[in-house]
């Protein structure tokens, strides 16, 4: 009963933070799309939907789900749900979004990991860990327009993160033998196709940008 009621207080969370994210986002000017091409690698499909707040501010939410394996009878996993809201600060005015920018973002995720060397969170390489992280971090990026409707984005950063799991033999299942917590650094890095989505007062920004050059 007590994992059961956990699971819907996180699903309550994740719904609002998402319906509050989106009722913003349907009130703003501008809005984009984006995919982390670096998140896909690790074979974790994600999206970040963003939205413009002011000349020079946006607001962001990032998403990504990685289910692999699915098979219990797999003693390596890597399973893991990530939320990611995160504020930019554009340099220049947000025109159509091109050029240098700051960011803050605060990031949770879900976890289930064995059997892994993952060289910035240690000591999972002979245990299974199931647990919960949070972070706050920093970070910079540049973003080149590549298209009418389209930009290329790198990013990096870095984060202090928290977590806090039991730890399992590894195996199908396991036998809990603790649980522990621990603070660690946790890299940024992105490299984002971003799709604009069409609106009048982005395609004006566009034709300026273009006749400014």
């Amino acid at each position: 009963m007590q994992n059961y009621r956990l699971i819907n207080w996180k699903r309550s969370i994740y719904l609002a933070l998402v319906l509050a994210f989106m009722s913003t986002a349907a009130k703003a000017q501008q809005m984009t799309i984006s995919n982390n091409l670096v998140y896909d690698a690790t074979l974790t499909p994600n999206l970040r939907l963003g939205i413009s707040l002011s000349e020079h501010w946006t607001a962001g939410l990032t998403a990504g789900y990685r289910p692999w394996p699915t098979s219990d009878n797999t003693s390596r996993k890597w399973r893991h749900l990530l939320l990611s809201p995160e504020v930019r600060y554009w340099r220049d005015s947000l025109q159509v979004q091109t050029g240098h920018f700051f960011g803050a973002n605060a990031i949770y995720s879900h976890y289930n990991v064995a059997d892994f060397n993952l060289w910035f969170y240690d000591g999972v390489k002979n245990e299974r860990r199931q647990g919960d992280m949070i972070a706050l971090g920093a970070f910079y990026g540049y973003s080149w327009l590549i298209g009418r409707r389209w930009s290329l984005e790198v990013l990096g950063g870095v984060a202090v993160g928290y977590a806090w799991y039991d730890i399992f033999e590894c195996g199908k299942c396991g036998t809990k033998t603790g649980d522990d917590s621990k603070v660690f650094l946790l890299p940024q890095v992105g490299v984002d196709i971003v799709y604009h989505i069409p609106t009048k007062k982005r395609e004006n920004n566009y034709l300026k940008h273009l006749f400014e050059k």
